[in-house]
C-alpha cells in the first residue's frame, strides 16, 4: 500500500455545510427563486429588444408617411392652382382662346394614383399597429413584468 495520510472528520460540519448549500440553492428573491429569477430577467430582456426593434420599424414607416404626405399636400396644391387658373379661363369673355385641359387630366391622374398609395400605406400602418400594438399585448407584457418585480 502507499504511504498516504488519512484524517478523521466529524461528519457534523460537513452535514452542516451541506444544508448551508441546500440553503442557498434554494433561496428566493421575495417570491421567487433565483434561478427563476435570473429567467425572467433574460426573458424581459428579450421582450426589451423585440420591442425595441417593432419601435424603431414603427418611427421608420411614420417617416416614410410623413414624406408621402409631404408630396401628397404639395402636389394638391399644384392641382388647386391649376384649377384656379381653368376657372379664370372659362369665365373670361373670350371664348376664341381654346384650353387643352389634358394636362390638368394627367395631373389629376397622377394625384389619384399617389392617393391611393397613401391609402395603402395608412392601411398597412393601421394592420401593423392592430396586429404588433394591442392594449391585451402590452397589458399580459406588463403584468408579467410586474408579477417578476413583485
Amino acid at each position: 500500500m502507499r504511504d498516504e495520510e488519512y484524517e478523521l472528520v466529524p461528519i457534523n460540519p460537513i452535514k452542516k455545510l451541506e444544508r448551508k448549500i441546500e440553503e442557498l440553492e434554494g433561496q428566493r428573491a421575495g417570491n421567487v427563486p433565483v434561478r427563476e429569477l435570473g429567467e425572467n430577467v433574460d426573458k424581459l430582456n428579450e421582450q426589451l429588444m423585440k420591442l425595441i426593434t417593432v419601435n424603431i420599424n414603427l418611427q421608420a414607416k411614420i417617416t416614410e408617411l410623413l414624406i408621402k404626405t409631404t408630396e401628397q399636400i404639395e402636389q394638391v396644391t399644384e392641382m388647386t392652382e391649376l384649377l384656379k387658373r381653368a376657372s379664370e379661363i372659362e369665365t373670361s369673355n373670350e371664348k376664341e382662346i381654346k384650353i387643352d385641359m389634358s394636362p390638368v387630366v394627367a395631373e389629376l391622374k397622377v394625384l389619384s394614383s399617389q392617393n391611393e398609395e397613401i391609402k395603402k400605406g395608412f392601411g398597412e400602418l393601421s394592420g401593423f399597429m392592430r396586429k404588433d400594438y394591442r392594449r391585451e399585448m402590452i397589458s399580459q407584457a406588463i403584468n408579467k413584468t410586474g408579477a417578476v418585480q413583485k
